[in-house]
């Protein structure tokens, strides 16, 4: 239910950085007590939910779900679908994105995961994942822009209670937790629907009572906001919301009507002033309306609580102690419990020989980290057009299409870095720009760093920057995606330079 809502971020956000699937498939949890509901007996709609996709009250696209029993090869198993249209202005650019994605499983009470299917077209190029499910292992077959990938995953231990966990945990007034395998980054997802509790909420003149439910992904990189169902007795999904950004029930008529949504427009942050792009350098701002669950310290950024729901937000922006090339890392090493930031993903393909070919080209026998990566980050911003909307999912396509906008900027750059040996992961965040209407605003964005050694090191390809500034705020990093629920919350009521 989270990737109906969550769908938005296919315009909005940079694809997230990946991790390996657990080494070994997770324990299957214990079944419900026999008296309990479960996923075959629970209420559910007969025929499949429209819901209209909302960004700050306008609407820029539509979703189709449903979850049934079928026969497939004369056995019965359990069908999870679900369609998403995303249309909207994103620059000068129309650009529309549409995903399908089906999952099958064991038709029983922790029925095992079987097979999937997704399916990518629109902006961001054609792709399609197919995967067969034993019981130890799923083999991945992924088609898309000429090219075909075949790769291993661990079985992620994912059932077919998770296929309807709100509702299950709604029906049971209880907690339900296990693992969703997030099918475009082939990485197993732990998860929990937690029932929160009743209510009634208006309906066609009447008051109808309602289950309120949280779902959340919580592993070490999860949710740091909850998605919140609404659910009717009789299985309805009514609502889903993560932050500004909901999905809410409708008929399938109403669900296709859209508005015209400018997204590079509609999130910016405006300010009162331009601000200053220089490095070294160190900006504080002050900022209403970031819940503390983002006020993540880190070397780079501090946060003080200001009062009222407001936050003071320390950047720096220095030059990085591996500048001096006797203290950068060597490439093609990764600190112990960060192997991840080396490897290639469906999305991050490194290991394509284009991709490897470039980066080899690119950085030579450049033996440091941050050495290499200033050349990576030089040679990016050279090579892509600036395009905002022509976007690619996967480094490869980007790299042959020519173009893009930060997103694009980031996922070649990670790619070339990992084929590089330097460890690499995606930011995105909010950074200062002023275009054609004359606005200082933080615009979203995203960039990537690299880790020399201990030392994370910001830099933007976009931009042609070798040090980010101190006009980039990072609100997420690696799997961390609800950034979106952010849209229309944030305020900069002032921003000061550090001496």
């Amino acid at each position: 239910m989270r990737k109906l809502a969550a769908g938005l971020c296919l315009a909005l956000l940079v694809p997230a950085t990946p991790h390996a699937a657990p080494a070994q498939p997770p324990k299957t949890k214990k079944a419900a007590p026999a008296s309990a509901p479960t996923v075959l007996t629970i209420a559910r709609p007969p025929t499949p939910e429209w819901f209209g996709l909302y960004v700050l009250g306008q609407k820029a696209g539509w979703s189709k779900a449903s979850i049934r029993k079928e026969k497939r090869d004369g056995k019965a198993v359990l069908v999870g679908r679900a369609e998403t249209s995303i249309s909207a202005q994103v620059g000068p650019r129309s650009v529309t994105r549409s995903t399908y994605d089906e999952k099958v499983y064991e038709a029983k009470p922790g029925g095992r995961l079987v097979s999937f299917h997704a399916r990518r077209t629109g902006d961001g190029g054609e792709r399609e994942l197919v995967g067969r499910c034993g019981a130890k292992e799923c083999v991945v077959v992924i088609t898309g822009e000429g090219q075909r990938q075949e790769r291993r995953i661990p079985h992620p231990g994912e059932t077919a209670d998770d296929a309807d966990a709100p509702r299950l945990a709604a029906a049971r007034r209880g907690l339900v937790t296990g693992w969703q395998l997030e099918v475009d980054r082939l990485r197993a997802k732990r998860m929990e629907a937690k029932f929160l509790s009743r209510e009634k909420v208006a309906a066609a003149g009447v008051e109808v009572p309602v289950s309120i439910v949280e779902e959340r992904d919580v592993g070490p990189e999860g949710d740091r906001l909850a998605t919140r169902v609404t659910i009717a007795d009789d299985g309805r999904v009514l609502e889903i919301r993560i932050g500004d950004v909901v999905a809410k029930a409708e008929t399938e008529a109403t669900a296709h009507r859209l508005d015209k949504v400018d997204l590079f427009g509609l999130t910016r942050v405006k300010l009162s002033k331009p601000l200053p792009q220089d490095v070294p350098a160190t900006l504080q701002y002050r900022i209403k309306g970031l819940p503390e669950a983002f006020r993540t310290d880190d070397p780079r950024q501090h946060y003080e609580a200001a009062g009222q729901g407001e936050a003071l937000v320390t950047v720096k922006a220095a030059i990085p102690a591996s500048a001096d090339p006797t203290r950068d890392a060597p490439r093609g090493r990764a600190p112990e419990g960060q192997q991840a930031l080396l490897a290639a993903t469906p999305e991050i393909d490194s290991d394509s020989p284009a991709i490897r070919k470039l980066a080899a080209e690119i950085v030579g026998d450049t033996p440091g980290v941050y050495a290499a990566s200033r050349r990576i980050a030089n040679a990016v911003f050279g090579r892509l057009e600036k395009a905002y909307g022509a976007s690619r999912d996967r480094a490869s396509d980007v790299l042959a299409l020519g173009k893009g906008d930060c997103t694009e900027h980031t996922l070649l750059f990670t790619a070339l870095a990992r084929a590089s040996g330097i460890p690499a992961r995606q930011v995105h965040g909010l950074v200062f720009a002023r275009y054609d209407d004359g606005v200082p605003a933080l615009y979203w964005h995203a960039w990537p760093e690299v880790l020399s050694g201990q030392e994370w090191i910001a830099l933007d390809p976009t931009f042609g920057q070798e040090v980010a500034d101190a006009t980039h705020i990072a609100l997420g990093r690696g799997t961390q995606v609800d950034t979106v629920s952010l849209l229309g919350a944030l305020q900069v009521l002032d921003v000061t330079r550090v001496q």
